[in-house]
Formats: C-alpha cells, sequence, structure tokens
C-alpha cells in the first residue's frame, strides 16, 4: 500500500492509500477517480524534487463540467504537452504520485504536495493576495497626490489646451 494524491475538481485534495504498482497505475487511478475527463487518463507532467520524481496523471480533454480548478505546480516537464503546467486546463481528478531514483513508488501525501508547491511557487501565492488592507486607499488623506474634484477643476485652469489638429514636425537629426 502506497499513499498519492488526488486533487478534485474542486481543488480539495486527498490522501489515497491505494494498493499500486508501476504495471497497474492507469487501471487504479481510474478506479479511484470521482471525475473524469475523456479518453484514458494519462501521465502528463513530471518535476523532479531531490532524487525524488513526482508524476502528474490526469485527463487534458473533457466536458467543462469537468474542468479541474487547481492550478499545477509550475514548469512540469511534458512528453507530448507544449503548454505550462500551471497554466493547462486539465478535466476530472489530478493524481500526484511520487517515484523514487529506482523508479518505485513510493508515500506521497497531500503535506508533501503543499510543501513542494511552496518551494517552487516561492511564496508568489501571497503576493497575489486581495486581502491585504494596503491594497485599496479608501481616504483621500491616506493618498498625498490625491486630487478632490475641487483642487482638480483649479489645476485644470494651470494648463494651456493646444490645438490638435497640429500634427508634430518630422524629427530630422542624426543620433
Amino acid at each position: 500500500m502506497k499513499n498519492i494524491v488526488r486533487i478534485n475538481i474542486d481543488t480539495k485534495m486527498n490522501d489515497l492509500e491505494l494498493n499500486i504498482e508501476n504495471r497497474n497505475i492507469i487501471t487504479t487511478l481510474n478506479k479511484n477517480s470521482n471525475n473524469r475527463g475523456t479518453n484514458n487518463i494519462r501521465h502528463l507532467y513530471s518535476w523532479v524534487n531531490n532524487k525524488d520524481t513526482i508524476k502528474c496523471y490526469s485527463w487534458y480533454d473533457g466536458k467543462e463540467e469537468n474542468i479541474n480548478k487547481h492550478e499545477l505546480i509550475p514548469n512540469g516537464s511534458s512528453k507530448f504537452l507544449d503548454e505550462d503546467s500551471s497554466v493547462i486546463l486539465l478535466y476530472g481528478d489530478i493524481f500526484m504520485i511520487c517515484f523514487d531514483d529506482k523508479n518505485a513508488i513510493k508515500d506521497f501525501n497531500v503535506s508533501d504536495y503543499a510543501e513542494l508547491y511552496d518551494i517552487i511557487n516561492e511564496g508568489f501565492d501571497d503576493c497575489l493576495s486581495d486581502d491585504s488592507e494596503d491594497s485599496v486607499l479608501d481616504e483621500e488623506s491616506d493618498d498625498q497626490d490625491y486630487n478632490s474634484a475641487e483642487e482638480k477643476e483649479e489645476s485644470d485652469e494651470d494648463f494651456e489646451l493646444i490645438d490638435s489638429e497640429n500634427e508634430l514636425d518630422i524629427d530630422n537629426n542624426t543620433y
């Protein structure tokens, strides 16, 4: 019995303890999938972490209602897909399986995947958070460059309007 990770279409992850071997991977994953794409599940991407290789199995084609919303780790290598692993649409469940340097399946759980995800992304997702109170300035006093409507009208008078029908001269200088 080996532990692997299943990522459901709603991005929730499960540890699955399965009797899985290299020769029966596809059959075992098909039996343990809740949602599927079309055709057969395939090995889509791989990532190397120290001496281990993490392989992603899923479907790259399917129905819209079976799109998996999880964004994979970037820069996965694939033998047949050209799209980066972090932007491709996958369908049905995604399975992550870890192999050692001798190509034997080893235990890999959700916390292992989360740790790898954080290492490879290097906290990038933290920069995109919308929860920060600093991301939006609510009050006029917070922004020194902010001009109220009255100040804007006054400052518009400081500028000279130029006839927009005139064209610019051609620059004939040699540089």
